[in-house]
């Protein structure tokens, strides 16, 4: 992913409410979780790596906080 700072927010909205949808309609144990799941680890790493460039990503500490929520209920 190759995102802008306001992307890597809107993109972990988008995530986050994904991973509501289907935690609601499939559980926590659904593929289709587990598959959102996956692109919510992928755009952390992609956020880790963008902190290593000259200009770091700004990510609203909400937004981030409520996306990292899930990776707990996945546990």
């Amino acid at each position: 992913m190759d995102l802008s700072v306001k992307d890597y927010n809107e993109t972990l909205r988008k995530i986050s409410r994904s991973l509501e949808n289907a935690l609601q309609t499939f559980g926590p144990s659904s593929v289709q979780y587990h598959a959102i799941l996956e692109l919510l680890h992928d755009c952390l790493r992609d956020i880790e790596e963008a902190k290593k460039a000259p200009i770091q990503p700004t990510v609203d500490p909400d937004v981030l906080s409520l996306a990292m929520g899930f990776l707990n209920i996945a546990e």
